[in-house]
């Protein structure tokens, strides 16, 4: 197979690299130039979800042990992770991004790739834009990559550094390619990059030769993906999208259920669901409704638009419970409660940002 040849898109990856220590940062400015551990509670066996880059060039990584790192690094202060905020602050990214290129395919709470043009320049105008505005609105360092490969594009990223963009053209990529060292292809670990080296493939060129049929037999599908990665070709599709139309949660109960308190607490619950999945995807609600199922399968549903368009669990549980009092139980019992939100919009990520801060 010859290496991948790019028509007239290419694919961009654009992260906030430490995105836990950023968030961090800047929940506290005192912490901006203090060495960061952010993870679990060291007196609970917790683990380091993210640490400043100074600490990460010293060999303190994720999923070690909180206690072990700071032992490795006294002079490190430790944070505990904020999911709240880490999610709040990831909707206001996503929103930036969004209102920049529209669709995105999201990795993670703070990665996202995109389609990107295959011209160097225009290509570095976009990232550049995309920098530009996460930096304005959200004051977060964001790096991109452009690739013609799906799976180049994070790697190229992180040849950005902390910031900034850089673009690998259709012309240049075989040379990019063939430079890299194996274990930066997905899936080449440790494991598989010392068994690849006992096959005799230590680096790109010595992969391929080695051929797709040998590395089916020898490593399976896993062997096919790394032979595909090494000639250029990404067997993961890029999947971009935009925001959902609508989003819904819904719960059944293990019995019937009569009592209206028992359906009101149901409908926070789902209610605290639904801001998560708005916050993920930096979206607002424009409309509510609640549809309750009976025993017999009967379904009744209810629905109120917003004045304006709300994400906070507050306004959402308190319009679900008003829309629960629309609606006269009688005698016979529920058995499914469900909220759906329609009219999603981005949120305004100004206004997200006073919200917070």
């Amino acid at each position: 197979m010859r290496p991948h040849a790019a028509g007239d898109r290419s694919v961009g990856f654009a992260e906030v690299r430490d995105f836990h220590v950023e968030v961090a940062r800047r929940a506290d400015p005192a912490l901006a130039l203090v060495p960061l551990l952010v993870g679990g509670d060291p007196s609970k066996r917790g683990k380091v979800i993210a640490a400043s880059a100074d600490l990460r060039s010293r060999g303190l990584v994720p999923g070690m042990g909180m206690v072990e790192a700071l032992d490795r690094a006294a002079e490190a202060r430790w944070v505990p992770t904020d999911m709240r905020r880490a999610r709040e602050q990831s909707g206001l990214l996503r929103a930036a991004v969004r209102r920049e290129v529209g669709a995105v395919e999201i990795e993670g709470l703070a990665g996202f790739y995109l389609c990107a043009p295959a011209d160097r320049e225009e290509a570095l105008a976009v990232a550049r834009r995309l920098e530009a505005r996460v930096a304005e609105q959200m004051g977060l360092p964001l790096r991109v990559g452009v690739a013609p490969a799906r799976f180049a594009a994070s790697l190229v990223a992180e040849d950005a550094g902390r910031s900034g963009a850089r673009v690998v053209v259709a012309e240049d990529f075989e040379q990019y390619l063939l430079a890299q060292p194996i274990d930066r292809l997905p899936g080449a670990g440790p494991k598989t990059a010392a068994r690849l080296a006992e096959l005799g493939a230590t680096d790109i060129p010595s992969l391929r030769r080695l051929g797709l049929d040998r590395l089916e037999v020898l490593l399976g599908n896993h062997g096919r993906s790394l032979w595909l990665l090494a000639c250029g070709q990404d067997p993961k599709p890029l999947r971009v999208r935009r925001h959902p139309t609508t989003l819904s949660r819904e719960e059944s109960f293990a019995g019937d259920e009569r009592d209206p308190g028992e359906l009101g607490a149901v409908l926070v619950r789902l209610s605290e669901r639904l801001e998560q999945a708005l916050q993920r995807d930096g979206l607002r609600a424009g409309r509510i409704a609640l549809r309750l199922t009976y025993a017999d399968e009967r379904t009744v549903t209810r629905s109120h638009s917003f004045d304006a368009p709300v994400s906070a669990v507050r306004e959402l549980a308190v319009a679900a419970r008003a829309l629960l009092d629309r609606i006269d139980l009688g005698p016979d019992s529920v058995r499914r409660a469900g909220l759906v939100l329609r009219g999603l919009e981005i949120s305004g990520a100004e206004d997200r940002q006073l919200d917070l801060f």
